[in-house]
């Protein structure tokens, strides 16, 4: 059960997220419109498209700026406890900050786990209508079907080449398959001009097999073969799609497939590492917001320093990520350097405060 002041803290805190990210929702939608309305009335589409591509970007805009909103309310509702001498209240009956502060925190990663898990159904779900709207709608241009060339990859004891693939048509030409025994050994060399991918198999067409024992070449009509990697998962990672683009549930999937054919997987491990990271971003801003309370009471000035803090905040982030999808620091390092570097800062703050 809540205590009274818990009770208190919750519902007062709850009014006034609800006022700014309102008000961030509606700045954000009205930027939007003012930098696609060219292109919406001349792509001719009706009203109720225009619309439906603004209301599907609303989970979107909600998963990225609520880090940045719940530490504007926090700040808010801290400064006015301190104007109306509330903080001065608990003090006067033993109760020091420490428990409010407590309490914030707890509400933040209660509110992290609720965000992630909106931004990786919902917030997912919405940004890819968005996306068709756009695309197919709006920009009247169907999304280019991706051809890959000259692909190398393994899974188990076998090495694939393909020469060219179309994986949204679910074929390709021109695959040899090395099928090895053992580390280093080469036990038979199957090629074939034309090839269909199948769950869990792919089908050959006019395959020659060569025994490399024997020596022995066989040529057959149809060969199945156990592959399991998907040629989708390919054409993923060298895409640009946003973070927003894939859930984790499909990030990790395809890490998984990736690495056991060998493939790099540094950009799609950073995308995962981030896409958790920037949730638990919420819970870093409170405690930022919580320790620049604890220096300045001025509501004025700790809304303008928290500003400039989340834009500090996030350069930090930008730059962490990409130097992980480079390659230079390790992706979980790349995704969480900013929480960490801030999370310390600002704990280390709010501890000195309650000393002293």
């Amino acid at each position: 059960m809540l205590s009274i002041l818990n009770r208190y803290l919750l519902r007062q805190n709850l009014f006034i997220m609800f006022i700014i990210l309102l008000s961030g929702i509606s700045i954000y939608l009205v930027v939007d419109l003012l930098e696609r309305i060219n292109n919406i009335v001349d792509s001719e589409v009706g009203f109720a498209i225009a619309l439906k591509y603004f209301a599907y970007k609303i989970p979107l805009i909600i998963a990225q700026i609520f880090p940045a909103i719940f530490m504007l309310s926090v700040i808010i509702q801290v400064a006015v406890m301190f104007y109306n001498n509330e903080m001065l209240a608990l003090e006067t009956n033993s109760i020091s900050f420490s428990r409010p502060v407590f309490f914030f925190i707890t509400y933040a990663f209660v509110f992290f786990l609720i965000l992630l898990a909106f931004s990786e159904t919902i917030g997912v779900t919405g940004y890819q209508k968005t996306e068709h709207i756009w695309n197919v709608d709006i920009r009247q241009r169907q999304v280019e079907e991706k051809e890959i060339n000259d692909l190398w990859f393994k899974e188990e004891q076998k090495i694939i080449f393909v020469g060219k693939a179309w994986p949204e048509q679910g074929r390709g030409k021109d695959i040899a398959i090395y099928d090895l025994e053992g580390a280093d050994t080469i036990k038979r060399i199957i090629r074939a001009d034309t090839f269909v991918t199948r769950p869990d198999k792919w089908i050959l067409s006019d395959p020659v097999i060569l025994q490399t024992h024997e020596f022995q070449k066989t040529a057959v009509d149809q060969l199945e073969f156990p592959i399991k990697t998907e040629l989708s998962s390919f054409t993923i990672r060298d895409s640009r799609l946003p973070l927003d683009a894939l859930s984790i549930f499909t990030l990790g999937s395809l890490i998984t497939q990736l690495k056991e054919s060998g493939s790099n997987v540094e950009k799609l491990a950073t995308a995962w590492h981030s896409k958790i990271a920037y949730a638990f971003a919420l819970v870093i801003m409170t405690i930022l917001g919580l320790a620049l309370a604890t220096v300045i009471k001025n509501i004025y000035a700790l809304v303008t320093l928290s500003l400039v803090i989340v834009f500090l905040y996030y350069t930090v982030y930008v730059f962490g990520v990409s130097y992980a999808e480079e390659g230079i620091i390790a992706p979980f390092w790349g995704a969480w350097l900013a929480n960490i570097l801030f999370g310390t800062l600002g704990m280390a703050q709010i501890l000195w405060a309650d000393r002293s």
